[in-house]
């Protein structure tokens, strides 16, 4: 992925230890006209928090753009200026201040922080953890910590807990304590790491980072596109459907053999979950979709939807649906902006995309942030 061009407007210097203040946002050029066909809604169904939320999620994991960004291992040389914020600790300390100062400045309040990446390109845990602290203290923002990566070293596909609990807890440990997880993702593309492992080896992974952390610590799940579940059929119903494995643990005992089963068995260890879509889906479609998993979320008073019981969210205690917010939705043609990708995507085109989506409408509820930029239709932050 790759970058544009953004000029630091001198943002104050925030300082002290722990969580800053939240940046005041600036106010950025309109967005685009809509694109036609305007067949899709546009206009936002909610109220958004006024500010920083940690259960709403304000990100850009890929798109905010630094003109003189330098090509980093694992940027596109073609298109250097679009960062990644996986990949930010691969960049000179200049450069990461400058991002962090744009970050903030556009509205947003969530940092994704990648430990698998930042180990694999041989970064420290100490260097890793230094980032987060002056992303939280000197930019006011929350870090989202995404554990596993292709790029962990030792990393093995289809492995269970009992792999990766001895290599993530002293990583853990040591966020814990530095202070400096807000939010956690157990996992990249879960079903694509556990290609060949669905069902109880992949909730074991999430399981265990669940109890690891305190369950005042949101946790979300990231999936390829338009997944949000991975369950195993060990057998199929005379009259359809899967038969599947059973999963117990010390709540609950219980077959998991679709996708409200699944998430039925996630209530104690799930937030939520960080919805990645096909980038040149028609905005129309994509709404669609999203509220096909938001219909089944339920809304904030539990009302059964009557299309399948998923429960709502227990890792606080307190019942709660399910957050679903849109994550990956324009990033991978945002890192391939360049003249030969006929799909391209602007910053500005991004960001409109993401304000689109947030605008998807279910009787239900709705989205609870984004991650891959968004902003209002007269630039204003979302």
């Amino acid at each position: 992925m790759n970058a544009g061009s953004v000029v630091l407007l001198g943002s104050p210097t925030r300082g002290g230890g722990g969580l800053g203040p939240m940046w005041p946002p600036v106010m950025r050029s309109p967005l685009p006209p809509f694109p036609a066909p305007v067949d899709y809604k546009t206009v936002l169904p909610f109220t958004p928090p006024a500010g920083r939320d940690l259960y709403f999620y304000r990100g850009q994991f890929c798109g905010l753009r630094l003109a003189d960004a330098p090509i980093v291992p694992g940027s596109n040389a073609a298109n250097p200026s679009c960062i990644m914020a996986c990949l930010l600790d691969n960049y000179p300390p200049q450069y990461q201040d400058e991002f962090l100062a744009d970050y903030a400045d556009d509205g947003n309040t969530h940092l994704q922080r990648s430990l698998g990446h930042a180990l694999g390109y041989g970064h420290s845990i100490d260097e890793y953890i230094a980032l987060s602290k002056k992303a939280r203290s000197q930019y006011g923002l929350l870090c989202d910590h995404w554990l596993i990566a292709n790029e962990f070293p030792g990393f093995r596909f289809d492995q269970d807990a009992s792999f990766w609990g001895p290599k993530l807890d002293p990583y853990i440990d040591r966020l814990l304590d530095a202070g400096v997880i807000d939010c956690a993702c157990p996992s990249w593309q879960m079903d694509q790491v556990m290609m060949g492992a669905p069902g109880n080896a992949t909730i074991s992974i999430i399981a265990h980072v669940a109890k690891k952390l305190p369950p005042s610590i949101p946790l979300y799940t990231h999936w390829m596109n338009e997944a949000l579940a991975w369950w195993k059929a060990i057998g199929y119903k005379p009259g359809g459907g899967d038969i599947g494995e059973v999963w117990s643990d010390e709540y609950q005992t219980i077959e998991v053999h679709d996708r409200f089963s699944w998430w039925y068995a996630m209530r104690y260890y799930l937030t939520g979950g960080h919805h990645q879509g096909n980038t040149r889906m028609l905005c129309k479609e994509y709404q669609d979709r999203l509220c096909d998993t938001l219909d089944y979320f339920g809304d904030d008073n539990g009302r059964d939807t009557g299309k399948g019981d998923m429960g709502q969210s227990l890792r606080t205690g307190t019942p709660r649906p399910f957050k679903l917010d849109v994550f990956e939705c324009s990033g991978q043609d945002q890192f391939d902006d360049t003249p030969s990708n006929p799909y391209a995507i602007s910053e500005d085109q991004g960001d409109q995309r993401g304000y689109i989506l947030m605008c998807t409408t279910s009787k239900w509820g709705h989205l609870a942030g984004y991650g891959n930029g968004a902003r209002m239709p007269n630039g204003a932050a979302l």
